[in-house]
């Protein structure tokens, strides 16, 4: 049984949650108004097919495949601003000198992922992404069907994989999943509280610690 790591992207392997509240911060109102984007409240973690399905069952009717293009559009710039988070680099090595098989799953769209893996030196070694949002056939975060396939796709179990997360939804995720539970929380913006993870990281260096910790265990 193999041992496994799998990140999510957005606010964990990069800044994106940060740099959304800093140059997008207004998108939402924008696009929908500033009524529908009050019902829709805190996107942090959802796909954007989620924010669509919210939007749209409070009056919103753009086309989908424009609403798709908007928000492609906002998301390059985005990604363009945040930066990699310092230490991720370093946390990669040392799972690969450890001999974890590393995967990857986030809410985001595949066209976001792929602006983000080309920064990554150790991009190549996820043996298994899934953009959840792309996934039809899987339910979003808190949902743990994304962990579960990513778990057996990497020949692991529960038992043996740890999950680096940072928002609610995909803390509950992972931990549904059955897997040890990282919240990290070095990106968060200012007043997001996290809950449920087994155990918390203010920085990528802490995590790698954590990961040492486990090494006898697993």
């Amino acid at each position: 049984m193999n041992k496994a790591f799998i990140f999510d992207m957005d606010g964990v392997i990069v800044n994106s949650e940060q740099a959304w509240s800093k140059h997008g911060s207004n998108f939402l109102k924008e696009l929908f108004g500033e009524e529908i984007a009050k019902k829709i409240g805190d996107p942090i973690g959802m796909t954007v097919n989620t924010i669509y399905g919210i939007a749209a069952q409070n009056g919103f009717s753009m086309d989908k495949n424009k609403y798709l293009e908007i928000y492609d559009k906002q998301a390059a710039h985005i990604y363009s601003k945040a930066n990699i988070t310092e230490g991720v680099e370093k946390l990669a090595q040392a799972l690969l000198k450890s001999g974890y098989k590393m995967g990857l799953v986030s809410s985001s769209r595949l066209k976001w992922i792929n602006h983000v893996l080309p920064k990554l030196s150790f991009g190549k070694h996820f043996e298994h992404i899934i953009s959840v949002n792309d996934r039809p056939d899987l339910k979003p975060k808190p949902n743990p069907g994304s962990y579960l396939e990513t778990i057996a796709k990497l020949e692991a179990s529960p038992k043996t994989t740890i999950i680096l997360e940072d928002s609610n939804s995909g803390i509950k995720a992972a931990k549904l999943s059955g897997a040890f539970t990282i919240g990290f929380n070095q990106n968060l913006i200012p007043g997001y509280k996290q809950n449920g993870a087994d155990i918390y990281a203010n920085n990528m260096f802490e995590v790698v610690k954590i990961i040492q910790s486990f090494r006898v265990s697993f």
